[in-house]
């Protein structure tokens, strides 16, 4: 007699389930990308001051209004340049997208005002700090019209975006991802009052006024997401002390 075969069932085949995918990490540069974009840019400058001494046997190196903003101009494109290299080719991602110029929900009339008013108000503190008067490169760039007038367009269009491409668009986020929100502004802020500390003689009531603006700018970006409303603000704030200026130097 034969055994009566065992029925089986077939075994049900093993579906994998799908990985959730791992978020990217915000922002997705880090310190050694800082450390590229800042080695990069001052190569650049001095690469560019070398050709100049060379070309033109140093006749360019004066201390001149025309010198002052084209040095500028000069580290705002080597900058761009040196985020492309970090972005594009490191990670293959956009500039400005990257660094916050993006859309965001604000009102451009509140961030265009708040500039006005931190303007005024950071003019009060100074004259509560007893600011001393100095002889900064910024009085130089007034003695003429036409540096009056380059200057201007400079300080309230290319260099707002630019310094905020690089201290709220790049370090902030950064930082505040390393120490946290509150301390991304304020480290940012520091850093900021300090790069401005030079063009007035290292006088620590200037430094401290321009940190504090930074301080608000950083804030501005933190709670929108997006470097397009700190910009404004700051090119509104630098376009009341420009206009203060040209009214103290008529030509």
């Amino acid at each position: 007699m034969l055994p009566e075969p065992i029925e089986t069932t077939p075994a049900e085949p093993i579906i994998e389930q799908p990985q959730p995918a791992r978020p990217s990490r915000e922002p997705f540069w880090d310190y050694t990308d800082v450390a590229l974009v800042i080695g990069l840019t001052f190569a650049m400058l001095a690469v560019a001051a070398i050709l100049v001494v060379v070309v033109y046997h140093g006749a360019l190196l004066t201390d001149s209004p025309g010198l002052v903003l084209s040095s500028n101009l000069a580290l705002y494109l080597f900058l761009y340049v040196a985020f492309r290299v970090a972005f594009k080719l490191r990670y293959g991602k956009p500039v400005f997208s990257s660094l916050g110029w993006r859309p965001a929900r604000y009102n451009t009339l509140f961030v265009a005002s708040g500039g006005v008013v931190l303007a005024f108000a950071i003019s009060g503190l100074a004259s509560l700090l007893h600011t001393p008067k100095i002889n900064s490169e910024i009085e130089k760039l007034l003695e003429s019209r036409s540096s009056l007038v380059m200057f201007g367009i400079m300080a309230v269009t290319i260099a707002p975006f630019f310094e905020e491409l690089f201290f709220r668009g790049f370090l902030q986020p950064l930082l505040s991802r390393s120490f946290g929100v509150v301390a991304g502004v304020l480290l940012t802020a520091l850093l900021f009052g300090s790069m401005h500390a030079p063009e007035y003689a290292w006088a620590w009531q200037y430094a401290l006024a321009v940190a504090l603006v930074g301080a608000v700018l950083g804030w501005v970006r933190a709670r929108t997401g997006s470097i397009i409303p700190s910009t404004i603000m700051h090119a509104c704030y630098n376009a009341v002390f420009f206009v203060a200026a040209a009214f103290q130097h008529p030509k």
